[in-house]
């Protein structure tokens, strides 16, 4: 007859409880983010309709002279090199305070592949030609390389930041959709230029969370104690749970920063599609109040999704493992 504390000590290491759950999510909304590009380039760039109505927001934008033009337009002046390469900098000096060496491939990934897909698709894979009466025609840039520098610069440094991503996430969030938006005001980008380049960062973003989320799962499983192994402190309440999984869970600052950042990007995105949604069909491209009305629609959309999407960077980020009570270590 088998000693069953050997049968408990033969068995697999636990894994750890929520670190299984945020990669198969990070990996579905990269997915979903992929399945939004294609749709976007198909609709905005690759039809009539799509594009009066891009025409509509860019010349809507061009008009505005009001705060958020104002504001937008100094953002954008700040995507330059020199920036880029001190926020870039920055994460790579923030990686290596906190010696999260393995940090460093991830972000390489994000912000390398992001930019190279950007000037991929703007080249080689999408093309655009006036497909109806009141279109501009203008060169390909769908695409927007500042936004896709932007945004890539913006993560990297959050998911680099530790505990500070709590207050950089937001921050983040309103500098990347400032920025986009004020390629619209001044004119070098169409809008879903700016969406396309969001949503192609935000990719990358979730198959680097998916990732470093497997490989968090792999390292945590490994260096878990089977059970029946180890050396307890000393017998008490809860040393029947020395051998449980370690359930990974976020910080509370992480959670309620997630929570705010949930409610205002829905806000946005729904506010921005309602209001798109109810133009009066079919769009007269020198409408002012159209004009006007759906730019301020666009901005609330790329504000919402860029929100959206920073929240959802802190809540498929995988936790690092919490290190247990002083009392139940063992010595």
């Amino acid at each position: 007859m088998s000693d069953p504390s050997r049968t408990r000590a033969a068995s697999p290491s636990p894994r750890p409880r929520g670190a299984t759950a945020r990669p198969l999510l990070a990996l579905l909304a990269a997915a979903v983010s992929a399945t939004l590009i294609v749709l976007l380039a198909r609709t905005a760039v690759g039809t009539a309709s799509g594009q009066r109505l891009d025409q509509l927001i860019l010349s809507g934008a061009q008009d505005e002279e009001g705060t958020l033009a104002r504001y937008a337009a100094t953002a954008v002046g700040t995507v330059s090199t020199p920036v880029m390469a001190g926020l870039l900098a920055a994460s790579v000096v923030l990686v290596l305070l906190r010696r999260r060496l393995a940090l460093l491939l991830p972000l390489a990934l994000l912000t390398i592949g992001a930019n190279v897909t950007t000037q991929i698709v703007k080249h080689l894979v999408v093309s655009r030609e006036a497909l109806g009466p009141g279109i501009d025609i203008t060169p390909n840039s769908f695409p927007s390389g500042h936004t896709t520098l932007a945004a890539a610069a913006t993560v990297a440094v959050v998911l680099a930041s530790g505990r500070a991503r709590v207050v950089l996430a937001p921050l983040g969030a309103v500098w990347t959709a400032a920025a986009g938006i004020g390629t619209l005001v001044l004119g070098w980008h169409r809008p879903s230029d700016v969406v396309g380049a969001i949503v192609i960062v935000a990719a990358w973003t979730f198959l680097v969370l998916f990732l470093d989320g497997l490989h968090t799962r792999h390292r945590l499983t490994r260096a878990a104690p089977a059970p029946g192994h180890g050396r307890r402190r000393r017998e008490g309440p809860g040393t029947a749970d020395a051998g449980a999984p370690q359930r990974l869970r976020m910080s509370r600052p992480d959670a309620v920063i997630a929570a705010v950042l949930v409610l205002a990007g829905f806000a946005g995105l729904a506010y921005g599609a309602f209001e798109l949604g109810t133009l009066q069909r079919p769009l007269d491209l020198e409408d002012v109040d159209q004009q006007l009305g759906s730019f301020l629609a666009t901005a609330s959309l790329i504000g919402g999704g860029t929100t959206a999407w920073m929240a959802l960077v802190l809540l498929l980020r995988t936790p690092i493992s919490h290190r247990s009570r002083s009392g139940d270590r063992v010595p």
